[in-house]
């Protein structure tokens, strides 16, 4: 268990022709393995496997759930170390914090939760400009009280506006599109200056792992609407006041493994959809998977994964869904476990501009990059990399590595590490965390993009959740899942 899909559901693809979809009642579909369900979820990441649970035991509804992966969880990504007798490796999601009453759902399943993030040893960091490879001497981080300060800062003009309210857990409540506050469409750069809380941004950028700049140029013209997905308000309160944060004892992936397995049979893992026809009574996917390929009739679609045009192929887009789902950019983010023996055991490696040794409160760094080498401690060869680069199409797993690869070679060369004596890096774990920074412009904000996107609700049978469309932590997209499934039952 916990460990990645390798073929990524990609072998489907060829099970079965889509062009041949012209109708999913008639020809060569009528052969195929028929499932009925209330509800069909498409994405077993957080918010899918939440929504899948909650529909089927508490709402009483019939459910298939489709995963692409080998396995449920998304962003949670545990690796279990077969050379430390199993040790717990996390290099997704590293914690949940309590938002509402979201923390119970774990309840649910026996787990125990213990503070902090997931188990790592002791480290010592080191900075290093991935660019030229060579260590930043002279750097000194910036202020750790002032970051802090500048947070709660950030935070108290955002409830004092009344802008929390406008983003959490979704945007049920954010203004029409000509309404919504100036300061929103900022980039996060302007607003914090605006604000006099610019002290606040090093320590946001490293929390986020450089995801929501992915497909910006610069971390300072991300829109801070979109900053807000993946550093929530009640997220900042983690760092100053005594909400803690959590991991499960054991790895974060148990919960979504016993999910499977209380879902049993209405989980497809390793299965993609082909096509579907979706109208205002009922949907129809063509599915196609490891259990072989079956048509699946459900009253109604969740769409739990992000609705970027690649993942959107398959679902009979019409017009009004064609024109507004292409106006979003984004980029990519990956995480990873590697391992080399030039990597200095128990040293966090973190890549930091040589600028930032005559401005450390401006550690940004240009795309592609890879946001660290950080150890898992001085028993373990292991390191964990987080990853951003654009376009998305094109930087995966291999153009990323290859990123990696380049940066170790850089710090060889300067002395930084040792010389890498000819091997390459090697990846141990790799996991698409797909589209960073999803996001239109502002002025596609003023004209109502989020107005029509959360308008789509309901329409042609499909509901919408997950990160792309509302706060991208575990607990809030959970939230976000009981308002959405509301709906979805109210509409029933």
């Amino acid at each position: 268990m916990g460990v990645k899909s390798v073929s990524r559901g990609l072998f489907a693809l060829a099970a079965v022709p889509v062009a041949l979809a012209g109708t999913l009642d008639s020809g060569i579909f009528r052969f195929f393995d028929t499932i009925q369900r209330d509800v069909v979820i498409v994405g077993g990441g957080a918010a899918g496997s939440h929504a899948a649970v909650r529909l089927r035991e508490d709402e009483g509804k019939s459910v298939v759930l489709i995963e692409k992966e080998a396995i449920l969880g998304g962003h949670v990504d545990t690796y279990y170390d077969p050379k430390a007798n199993g040790a717990v490796r996390e290099y997704g999601v590293q914690c949940f914090f309590p938002y509402e009453d979201a923390m119970d759902f774990i309840d649910r399943f026996n787990l125990t939760v213990a503070p902090g993030l997931g188990p790592r040893g002791t480290t010592t960091p080191k900075y290093v400009d991935f660019k030229t490879g060579k260590e930043l001497n002279g750097y000194v981080p910036p202020d750790f009280g002032a970051q802090i300060g500048g947070i709660v800062e950030f935070y108290n003009i955002l409830v004092n506006k009344g802008y929390d309210k406008m983003v959490e857990p979704g945007f049920w409540n954010l203004p029409t599109g000509p309404n919504i506050p100036e300061d929103l469409l900022l980039p996060i750069g302007q607003f914090a200056a605006k604000y006099n809380v610019t002290a606040a941004l090093p320590r946001m950028y490293e929390s986020t792992g450089g995801g929501p700049a992915s497909s910006k140029e610069n971390f300072l013209d991300v829109m801070t609407l979109t900053f807000l997905q993946s550093f929530s308000p009640s997220w900042m309160k983690v760092f100053f006041t005594d909400i803690g944060y959590y991991h499960i004892q054991g790895g974060n992936q148990q919960l979504y493994d016993r999910i499977a397995t209380l879902l049993g049979n209405d989980v497809l893992t390793n299965t993609v959809v082909l096509a579907s026809e979706r109208t205002s009574t009922g949907v129809t996917l063509l599915v196609s998977g490891l259990k072989g390929t079956k048509i699946i009739k459900a009253k109604k679609l969740l769409l739990a994964i992000p609705p970027t045009r690649e993942n959107l192929v398959p679902f009979d887009l019409n017009a009004e869904e064609t024109a507004l789902f292409s106006k979003p950019k984004y980029g990519r983010y990956g995480t990873a476990i590697v391992s080399h023996p030039s990597l200095p055991k128990g040293t966090d490696l973190m890549n930091m501009p040589s600028t930032a040794v005559a401005d450390p409160w401006s550690p940004f760094l240009e795309l592609p990059h890879i946001l660290s080498f950080s150890s898992y401690g001085n028993d373990t060869d292991l390191f964990s990399i987080g990853t951003s680069g654009n376009p998305y199409l094109l930087y995966g797993q291999l153009a990323s590595t290859g990123v990696a690869q380049v940066a170790l070679q850089k710090m060889a060369s300067q002395g930084t590490i040792p010389s890498l004596g000819g091997k390459l890096l090697k990846v141990v774990e790799w996991s698409d965390h797909g589209p960073g920074g999803y996001a239109v412009s502002a002025e596609e904000m003023r004209n109502g993009w989020m107005d029509k996107m959360y308008g789509l609700q309901g329409k042609r049978s499909t509901w919408f959740t997950g990160n792309a469309i509302a706060i991208d932590f575990t607990t809030q997209l959970w939230k976000m899942n009981d308002e959405v499934i509301r709906r979805m039952i109210a509409n029933w």
